[in-house]
């Protein structure tokens, strides 16, 4: 099957797994698909998506043949918020970072600490942003524990003297 356009693999599992397909059971699902009309159609399918808990989407460009590896044929789709945190230490590099910083520890405004070391470049590895200062940071979701899932550094804040978590709809915070 790895070899048809994903549109044919998609009517195969269909008639293998679907409700009334040779080898349906209970526990396979094939999930229906919705072809994407525009950019704000997709957006509207990810908060829907995400309101009922789901984490994102996955774009499939048509008629593409399946790849075994990371492929431009297959984009995810997800949110991701900023927010802002004060750097109070550092953790040391290991491997290929031995030497140089791993990870910067951080508090955000909320008192909450956590770590980031993702999207740190060599440079600023070895000159890192100074305690005290203020980053900028990307992050998945907030975790039930308060801390930010997946984060990912994205620069200092220059022009903030203060931490600002993210705003976001729904957080436990909110309610």
């Amino acid at each position: 099957m790895a070899n048809k356009p994903f549109e044919k693999r998609m009517e195969c599992l269909r008639k293998m797994f679907g409700p009334k397909g040779t080898h349906a059971a209970p526990h396979i699902i094939v999930v229906d698909q919705i072809k994407a009309r525009g950019k704000k159609h997709v957006l509207e399918q990810l908060k829907a998506v995400e309101t009922l808990g789901g984490e994102g989407l996955m774009l499939r460009k048509p008629r593409s043949l399946y790849e075994g590896w990371r492929s431009d044929t297959l984009l995810k789709v997800k949110t991701f918020h900023d927010a802002e945190a004060i750097v109070t230490g550092y953790l040391p590099g290991r491997g290929k970072h031995e030497g140089a910083t791993g990870a910067l520890k951080c508090k955000m405004a909320s008192g909450r600490e956590f770590s980031v070391g993702s999207g740190l470049s060599d440079k600023q590895r070895h000159k890192p942003p100074k305690i005290g200062s203020i980053i900028v940071y990307r992050f998945q979701e907030i975790t039930r524990d308060g801390a930010p899932r997946f984060p990912t550094f994205v620069g200092e804040a220059i022009d903030k003297t203060e931490p600002k978590d993210a705003d976001i709809p729904g957080d436990a915070k909110d309610t």
